[in-house]
């Protein structure tokens, strides 16, 4: 049996769509009939700059949605016939568990089952950065876990979550409120009723001038944590700011420095590729429950917010237009593609 799948013959070279064998799954995974991609910034990173060393020819993408049609020897809780949402994660390599095709292989613990009416779109536009925001604030920072549906206790720490509007962003504000923390986050006046709703305590414009901007968000400190979630060349400049005015500190980044920059004394960027501490022995747990419990719970409940999907047509053709897409900026929105069409 084979398939279609947009492939990256060479480091920076475009998507092709080309027809490859479809896998098996293994003793432990799922093969899933791909029915939704969502993309991911990360995507476009790889694909056009060549971030971060692959093999090629590759098939890109983590986060899809879609029907099982395979199921592994020793998998429990899964059948043919489950809609599931999935990622490609927790340090797993190979591209037969990447998303850009339309038929992915997935582990079962990176793997959600979803009621069979659940609209798979909502599902995805969260799934792509969960594995990242439980990484960053449960295995990194040991931060309590949230509960969905339930009064948390209040933590009595404060953080600064730098660019609401965006998909990681948003869904950082919403996992942390959760928990119990006190949160501050930046958004545009455009989506400023998209942000408001998300849990903050604060939403300040970083769309004003530089000073005002940090003015603002000193204003509204001091902070436990500090997270950007931008992380270009003028956001960092601006939370690093944030932190040196209250003495300095690690910044939370969720990209690497991609030229020289200059951070305030006292202020260090640490960033790693957080959602790969998932992988690790040490929080196999922490894996297990971000994907089998919290959040089929937060879905089935309906408490988390998907940023806006758009869809980019085309199909498999159409994901070469999309990275573009990705590469000029999105906000407040998830891409996504139906690679059936």
């Amino acid at each position: 049996m084979s398939h279609l799948a947009a492939v990256v013959s060479a480091p920076k070279a475009p998507l092709e769509v080309q027809e490859i064998e479809t896998p098996q799954p293994g003793p432990d995974e799922l093969l899933i009939k791909n029915e939704i991609i969502a993309l991911m910034p990360i995507d476009a990173k790889i694909a056009r700059f060549a971030m971060l060393p692959i093999e090629y020819p590759a098939v890109l993408g983590s986060s899809f949605a879609g029907t099982v049609i395979g199921v592994g020897a020793e998998v429990t809780g899964f059948d043919v016939g489950d809609k599931v949402v999935a990622v490609k994660t927790a340090g797993t390599t190979g591209n037969k568990y990447s998303a850009f095709q339309r038929y992915a292989v997935c582990r079962a613990l990176t793997a959600t089952k979803l009621p069979s009416d659940a609209a798979l779109d909502t599902a995805v536009r969260l799934v792509g950065n969960l594995a990242t925001v439980s990484a960053l604030f449960n295995a990194n920072l040991n931060l309590a876990r949230p509960g969905p549906g339930i009064s948390a206790q209040l933590q009595g720490k404060r953080i600064l979550i730098y660019g609401g509007t965006s998909s990681l962003g948003s869904l950082s504000v919403q996992y942390l409120t959760q928990a119990g923390y006190d949160v501050i986050t930046t958004t545009s006046p455009r989506h400023e009723a998209f942000v408001s709703h998300l849990g903050a305590s604060r939403v300040i414009d970083h769309t004003q001038p530089f000073e005002t901007t940090v003015k603002e968000l000193v204003a509204a400190g001091a902070y436990d944590i500090v997270v950007d979630t931008i992380s270009n060349s003028e956001t960092i400049k601006i939370t690093g700011e944030v932190l040196a005015a209250q003495g300095g500190g690690k910044l939370y980044a969720l990209q690497p420095a991609f030229g020289p920059e200059i951070l305030p004394a006292g202020v260090t960027r640490n960033f790693e590729s957080w959602s790969l501490l998932l992988g690790k022995e040490e929080h196999a747990k922490l894996l297990e429950w971000t994907f089998g419990t919290y959040f089929p719970q937060a879905l089935a409940q309906e408490s988390l917010i998907p940023v806006p999907a758009r869809k980019i047509p085309g199909g498999l053709a159409g994901l070469d237009h999309a990275l573009d897409v990705l590469i000029r900026g999105v906000s407040s929105e998830k891409l996504i593609v139906d690679p059936w069409e």
